[in-house]
């Protein structure tokens, strides 16, 4: 009976953690992943950023590739193991954020908002650097960056650029160079390569 107790409490408490995330793909798993040899996964590597170590350790990891190739429902999925390791996790589209986070400074509720966003053990940042950013919204950037990296949490990018294009889309200056030393010096980086998995119909997209 208590055992029947406890696994009832962790599941109610992993659910209320994953509804809290609003996650893209609420039922991403890491078990559905699709290792076919074109996508260039490392098993052991995703077998291991599944066990959430990464988080323990407030690396980031950050998870390339072109449109389609299954970065959000990987980032999801990495996602739904923290829940299920008791971690929170929160996910959003880079151009939400910065739109809240831009209303946010005008309406004086930047702090609070970048709080909410500090808070989390894990963010998952969908759409990385897919739209450029004015000089207010690589300064918002920055304040979040320094926040969740002084705290020691994890963030997920899920991006189409590569990482040597970064600097220049956030100003080439010591700002974008410290956004980028928060970011790249502790992160796991992954490729994922072949062709839309949209077009594949794989419930492992």
């Amino acid at each position: 009976i208590v055992d029947r107790e406890w696994h009832r409490r962790k599941e109610k408490n992993v659910r209320e953690h994953v509804r809290q995330a609003s996650f893209c793909y609420s039922h991403a798993s890491a078990v559905d992943i699709d290792y076919a040899p074109e996508r260039g996964l490392d098993r052991k590597k995703i077998n291991e950023l599944d066990q959430c170590d990464y988080i323990l350790n407030g690396s980031n990891v950050i998870i390339m590739g072109a449109t389609g190739v299954g970065k959000t429902y990987l980032a999801c999925a990495l996602g739904n193991s923290a829940c299920r390791s008791r971690y929170t996790c929160r996910y959003v589209r880079m151009p939400s954020l910065t739109e809240e986070l831009s209303l946010a400074k005008d309406s004086g509720s930047f702090q609070k908002i970048i709080q909410q966003y500090t808070k989390p053990r894990l963010l998952i940042l969908d759409e990385w650097l897919l739209n450029p950013l004015d000089e207010n919204g690589v300064s918002n950037v920055f304040e979040l960056m320094e926040s969740r990296y002084s705290d020691r949490k994890s963030t997920i990018f899920c991006t189409q650029i590569d990482v040597p294009e970064w600097l220049s889309l956030l100003g080439n200056n010591l700002m974008a160079e410290s956004i980028m030393d928060r970011i790249i010096h502790n992160a796991v980086k992954i490729l994922l390569n072949g062709d839309s998995m949209r077009k594949r119909r794989s419930p492992g997209c």
